[in-house]
């Protein structure tokens, strides 16, 4: 393997030797889902991808640290762990006084990949207790040569399945209802309903309506779970 310098459309990455050809003609590196890399290049590639895309994402920020593989605290989390290694992880100036109010201490993304073993639940519930949002990234997170922020920004501010932010989630939610962050964009809710509960001021005094979902009594939304286990919500009066 040698490192391959990053262009204005391609992030720093790996390549093998043997796709190097000669040294002034160089063949092109192969495609993410190409046959011809191993699972750990390929995975290794997609947080390099990664990287530069929230190095861009992330351009205006005050960063302390963006890179990959890094090691975080996670010691006041619900695991056994005393650290966990980010795939990929932001990490913001002074957290502690001047945390952001979107994101908190930092992001960690986690590129999710063939053979991946995690403990979605936990991992997640220790980030979330450390004080970072969390990203779970997949295939469809990435074009050949990019990780597509755009996707990633959706998914924050839509709160999907796969995306986890202090401000609006816990480590104790996360632990307990985190069953799956695999989905795709055909997966999401239909225009009427949200990952976004419309009425956050009221507790749901839950009721079974007439089509077996939850209803709330007091304002008229209608609850149901989606397949990775949060919370999608229908205001009153959606069709």
């Amino acid at each position: 393997m040698r490192p391959r310098g990053a262009g204005d459309q391609q992030a720093r990455h790996f390549m093998h030797v043997e796709n190097l050809g000669d040294n002034t003609n160089p063949r092109d590196c192969s495609g993410i889902d190409s046959e011809s890399i191993g699972e750990s290049d390929r995975h290794r590639r997609l947080k390099s991808l990664t990287v530069s895309g929230l190095r861009t994402r992330f351009a205006d920020f005050d960063v302390a640290d963006l890179d990959l593989e890094s090691v975080v605290d996670v010691s006041k989390g619900p695991s056994l762990f005393d650290e966990r290694r980010a795939d990929a992880i932001v990490r913001f100036q002074d957290p502690i006084t001047n945390s952001n109010r979107f994101f908190g201490v930092g992001v960690v993304v986690e590129v999710q990949h063939k053979n991946d073993s995690k403990d979605v639940a936990k991992v997640t519930a220790d980030y979330l207790a450390a004080g970072y949002s969390v990203y779970w990234a997949h295939k469809t997170d990435y074009t050949e040569t990019q990780f597509r922020t755009e996707r990633f920004e959706r998914a924050f501010n839509e709160r999907w399945p796969n995306a986890f932010a202090p401000y609006f989630s816990d480590a104790d939610t996360a632990l307990h209802t985190v069953e799956r962050v695999e989905f795709s964009p055909q997966e999401l809710p239909s225009e009427d309903w949200s990952f976004i509960d419309p009425r956050p001021e009221c507790n749901h005094s839950l009721h079974t309506g007439h089509h077996g979902s939850p209803l709330c009594l007091d304002c008229g939304t209608t609850l149901k779970r989606h397949d990775t286990g949060r919370w999608m919500y229908q205001p009153l009066g959606a069709r």
